[in-house]
């Protein structure tokens, strides 16, 4: 399982990268990484055991869920410096 400390910087960087990239305002940004992470899966699964796919985000680029968020496709090598900063200001770089 993931770092609860984690989870909250991994969509603190889905949610700048909505603001920085997509042109999103903050409040849009939130609602949309909200109900994102409220849709994850949490069910248990039908042998009782927690289902493994709930933490599997977490090894995606926060980059590429904002993307798809957006419903946008950006090239992360057009903003490379920019989305660095965002990272390391989310302390995950």
């Amino acid at each position: 399982m993931v770092q609860p400390n984690l989870t909250s910087r991994f969509w603190s960087v889905v949610e700048d990268c909505l603001v920085d990239f997509h042109h999103l305002e903050r409040k849009l940004a939130a609602e949309k990484v909200t109900t994102l992470w409220t849709k994850l899966p949490g069910a248990p699964e039908p042998n009782g055991q927690q289902p493994s796919l709930d933490d599997i985000i977490y090894h995606a680029e926060p980059w590429y869920i904002a993307c798809n968020l957006a419903g946008h496709e950006l090239r992360i090598s057009d903003n490379e410096s920019g989305y660095r900063e965002i990272l390391r200001k989310n302390q995950l770089a």
